[in-house]
């Protein structure tokens, strides 16, 4: 069927865009770390870093309200309804321009009393400036929100990551060699800023050739009201994973000492590396899921539900393998031998980040939903609980202790709070009905991805020609797999709806 062919296209396009986004982002993010710290030192490499984190926090200036927005388009871009959309559009576009204002009025002030008190080599007439820059990008990319919002929302995502994605690369590739050349660094934010001029105008674009119906709307108000409404919501859940994420450096600073911290963070970035493509990946494709979900009865979108569950599961069996067996070579090759690291904590590593990715699935649905207010407290009480628990552990245990706390909290709060809080009205199941296709899904994934194990104690014996060859071989092969077992998995799915027809 055309149409059939025309969403599958669309389909991995989205989850390929979000792939090709975290690649360049990985990339040029390795490149600008070596290249600064080799001519400029180690002070404007830490400053590098440091214009990351201020382009994160710059960027949480919208307040949830972008996630919120994408849920109130969802139906009425699949009904045509263009006045709703034009609504809702106009409705974020009011607040972003506010909030961009209120942004900018407390963002440098703050930046300039911060930089003042950084123990810094760097001269305050590049760090300032620096730090400026990078949070005038971050508000320019805030002002494209609306542009991003409905891209999204109509399944079109992959124009916005290709747009960034190309964005960071060009940024990057113009700016450096520029910075370089002229040995001076401000060139470098200061090309970053500029460009990202660029970005906005090509999803202006983009914007205007799959919306070209967008007029304003009197209607606005209204619609801007019920965002801000589940706005807050979003919010709760947005801070408690930030927290959560970030809590563990903080704790083991704590309780243990920071040469653990460092050990513990080259194994932790590599975790957070996996998780993010795949995280990357379901927001791509929570649009095409939230269409599903519109279309379809409960029976249907419970089942739509389970074999999303099911091929995360088994994607999140594969990549904790592939940790198991990886991680210390990919470790070595980036940062350098880790003396605190031993087996029994790359094994339990491994099983933190496969619930955590297991339950990307659970978040996606929600996402698709937007029932943001339906448990919203549940990572509110997941936070402190890591935390308690972390720090206890931690003081006892060392690393192994924080890594055990996450496991339980997840178990704990992410598995049973939400089987039993979230199953009705998100899932559309009992919780009988999802505590049981949560299990069969963990099952299927132990015993679907158990041969992967074997390839990764084969293949190294076998190859002879260097640690990258081998993890490229074996990691390689271990993802077409899981590739083709999903596939496998989605088209007994459509021949049993058939059948069922």
């Amino acid at each position: 069927m055309p149409w059939l062919d025309r969403f599958r296209n669309r389909h991995f396009l989205n989850a390929g865009s979000a792939i090709y986004l975290f690649a360049i982002r990985v990339i040029v993010s390795v490149l600008q770390l070596r290249f600064v710290e080799r001519v400029w030192g180690g002070s404007y490499s830490g400053l590098n870093a440091l214009s990351n984190q201020v382009l994160l926090y710059t960027t949480l200036l919208e307040l949830g309200l972008a996630q919120a927005a994408i849920t109130f388009l969802y139906e009425p871009i699949a009904t045509g309804n263009h006045e709703k959309v034009s609504a809702t559009l106009c409705a974020l576009r009011h607040d972003m321009r506010r909030l961009l204002v209120l942004g900018a009025c407390f963002a440098f002030p703050v930046l300039a009393v911060y930089a003042h008190a950084m123990h810094s080599q760097v001269p305050m007439s590049t760090l300032l400036p620096t730090l400026w820059l990078i949070a005038f990008t971050g508000l320019v990319q805030l002002a494209t929100l609306h542009f991003q919002v409905y891209l999204n929302a109509a399944e079109r995502i992959s124009r916005v990551n290709f747009v960034l994605g190309s964005g960071y690369l060009v940024k990057t590739a113009v700016g450096l060699p520029l910075a370089i050349h002229y040995h001076q660094y401000l060139l470098l934010p200061g090309t970053i800023a500029l460009l990202t001029f660029g970005e906005f105008a090509a999803l202006k674009v983009a914007f205007g050739r799959n919306f070209p119906q967008f007029s304003f709307v009197d209607t606005w108000r209204e619609m801007a009201r019920s965002i801000r409404s589940r706005a807050k919501y979003v919010v709760v859940g947005r801070v408690a994973g930030l927290a959560y994420y970030q809590s563990d450096f903080i704790i083991l600073s704590l309780t243990a000492s920071l040469v653990i911290v460092k050990d513990y963070a080259k194994y932790q970035y590599v975790a957070a590396a996996l998780l993010s493509v795949v995280g990357m990946v379901s927001v791509a494709l929570t649009a095409s899921i939230a269409r599903l979900q519109l279309r379809h009865e409960a029976e249907t979108r419970r089942q739509q539900y389970v074999l999303a569950q099911r091929a995360v599961a088994l994607i999140g069996a594969v990549m904790m393998l592939g940790y198991w067996f990886t991680a210390q070579t990919v470790v070595k090759l980036a940062f350098g031998y880790s003396s605190g690291i031993t087996r029994n904590t790359i094994i339990l590593f491994g099983i933190a980040l496969f619930l955590n990715i297991v339950k990307t699935a659970d978040d996606v649905f929600l996402a698709a939903k937007g029932l943001y207010e339906v448990g919203f407290w549940i990572p509110a009480v997941e936070v402190p609980t890591y935390v308690m628990m972390g720090y206890f552990l931690s003081r006892r245990m060392g690393i192994p202790g924080i890594l055990v706390a996450s496991i339980v909290t997840n178990l704990a709060i992410s598995v049973l709070c939400k089987g039993i809080v979230l199953a009705r009205p998100v899932f559309d199941s009992t919780p009988m009905q999802w505590f049981g296709a949560r299990l069969m899904s963990v099952g299927r994934a132990a015993v679907i991805s158990a041969p992967m194990a074997v390839l990764y104690i084969a293949i190294p014996k076998s190859l002879h020609h260097g640690a990258v060859l081998t993890f490229v071989v074996t990691n390689g092969v271990a993802g077409m797999y899981a590739l083709a077992m999903v596939s496998l998995m989605i088209t007994h799915y459509r021949s049993g709806r058939r059948a069922a027809v």
